[in-house]
Order: C-alpha cells, then sequence, then structure tokens
C-alpha cells in the first residue's frame, strides 16, 4: 500500500510540474490584421525588420518586392509611369500623392484615363492618396471621387503633430464624407523632410503616447482596414536605426494594441 501511495504522489507531483510548465510556455505575439508598414527597400530593409516590428503586411511604393517573408504585400501602383507593371492582385493601392509635385504629380483627368488599368487587375483598389486634405470641396481626391471611379477603400495621409484628437477627428471626417473602409498608408507627426528640418520638436515621449492613443482608436474603429506608420528615418518619428534597429518609437509602435 505504501508502495502503491508513493507511486501515485510521484504522479500527482509529475503532472502539476508539467502543467506548470504549460502554463510558463511563451506564446507567439499576436499580430494584428491591421498594422502595417510602408517600408524602403532601398535602404536594405527587409524581412528582419518586418519581424521585429511584428506587423502582418507591408508595401513599398512599388508594384513588386524582393523580400521574402509570410507578411501580406501590397503592391501600389506609384504613378502612370508604373502602369506598365501591373499583374493581377487581390489588392492594388492607388496614385500616391497626385497632388504633389515631388511625388506621383498627376492630373485628375489623366488619373481617370487610366484607372480602369488598375480595376480591371484588382479584387479590391485603394483611392490615390493625397498630400492634401481628402475631405476639401476642392481638393484633388473629392473632385476625383465626383466622377464615381471603381474605389473599394479610400486611403489616405496624415501629417499633422501628436494632436491625437485631431487625428481621429480627420480619420472620422473621411469616414463620414466617403462612406467607406479606410486605410491610413501613411501617418506620422513629421513627415521625412520635416523630420530632417526638425528632428526633435516633439519629445520621444509625445510621439510615443500619440502612437499608443491613435493605435489604441485604429483597432476599435470598425471602418479602419489598415493602418502603417510612416518612418521619418531621423529625429523622434524614426522608428528604424540606420542598422534597421527598432528605436523607442520603433518598439512603441509594435507593442501598441
Amino acid at each position: 500500500m505504501k508502495f502503491i501511495s508513493i507511486v501515485a504522489v510521484t504522479l500527482l507531483m509529475t503532472l502539476k510540474q508539467g502543467s506548470a510548465t504549460l502554463k510558463k510556455s511563451p506564446q507567439a505575439p499576436t499580430m494584428s490584421p491591421k498594422k502595417g508598414i510602408g517600408l524602403s527597400e532601398s535602404r536594405g530593409f527587409g524581412a528582419a525588420q518586418l519581424d521585429s516590428l511584428q506587423v502582418s503586411w507591408y508595401y513599398n511604393w512599388s508594384f513588386t518586392s524582393d523580400i521574402h517573408t509570410n507578411k501580406t504585400y501590397i503592391p501600389m501602383v506609384f504613378s502612370i509611369n508604373t502602369i506598365e507593371k501591373i499583374t493581377k492582385s487581390k489588392i492594388i493601392l492607388g496614385f500616391n500623392e497626385p497632388d504633389n509635385s515631388n511625388q506621383s504629380d498627376i492630373s485628375i483627368d489623366m488619373a481617370l484615363d487610366y484607372w480602369s488599368a488598375l480595376v480591371q487587375n484588382a479584387d479590391r483598389v485603394g483611392s490615390p492618396a493625397t498630400a492634401g486634405n481628402p475631405t476639401q470641396s476642392e481638393g484633388w481626391l473629392y473632385l476625383f471621387m465626383q466622377h464615381k471611379p471603381t474605389v473599394d477603400f479610400i486611403t489616405m495621409h496624415w501629417y499633422k503633430g501628436c494632436n491625437i484628437q485631431k487625428f481621429i477627428e480627420d480619420v472620422k471626417n473621411v469616414i463620414d464624407t466617403y462612406h467607406m473602409p479606410v486605410w491610413i498608408t501613411e501617418f506620422a507627426p513629421q513627415t521625412v523632410a520635416e523630420s530632417a528640418q526638425k528632428p526633435h520638436k516633439y519629445t520621444a515621449e509625445q510621439v510615443v503616447e500619440f502612437i499608443k492613443k491613435a493605435i489604441h482608436f485604429l483597432e476599435q474603429e470598425p471602418m479602419v482596414e489598415k493602418y502603417a506608420w510612416h518612418d521619418s528615418k531621423t529625429g523622434n518619428c524614426a522608428i528604424f536605426t540606420d542598422k534597421g534597429e527598432l528605436t523607442l518609437i520603433g518598439k512603441a509602435y509594435r507593442d501598441a494594441k
């Protein structure tokens, strides 16, 4: 009887230890299907950066990517000069800042002339993302949408400081104006050019706080399908160092929910 009792106790202790081991086993991080990044492959960034940032999707302002990763790649038709690169794709992002002479610089009429090339090759097409206010009545995107082109979701860019109230207000205005899902494909307190001029205009603490509140809103808002932080490359809005390692801001973006 004593022998049986000892065996029973030993077995019970083994089961408890095994249970404790299972409880302590680290779990893989849960990646939000919304969280992504515009990744500068030209800087040599690739799968390592995507993994460290724990994003689920990415784009690179081009129609192809050389990165081997399990992250979802979303191609973009940057301008009419890249129309010939279009191939069949589930999702295609439209022209990048057609109202900006330093970006795709496309007139509304010309964009409409070429728009069918995107529509015919994708299951879903995102609108052009403008540099100017996407809801302004005389703005590029508003006038473009008056022609009722086939668009499945609205893309927008936002660079207006660390004002979280303004960010939320602007995203909701886009939703209310177009009554479509929204992708924020670029957002940060500063553009690359602004960060180069004033890299410490905002403190790291301000940017981190903005990221936490912005992503909490974006994750909770059902009309927001995707979002992607824009790496300023320098200053307190940069998410990667020159070596491709996460900055304090990058870690905040990775961890925000």
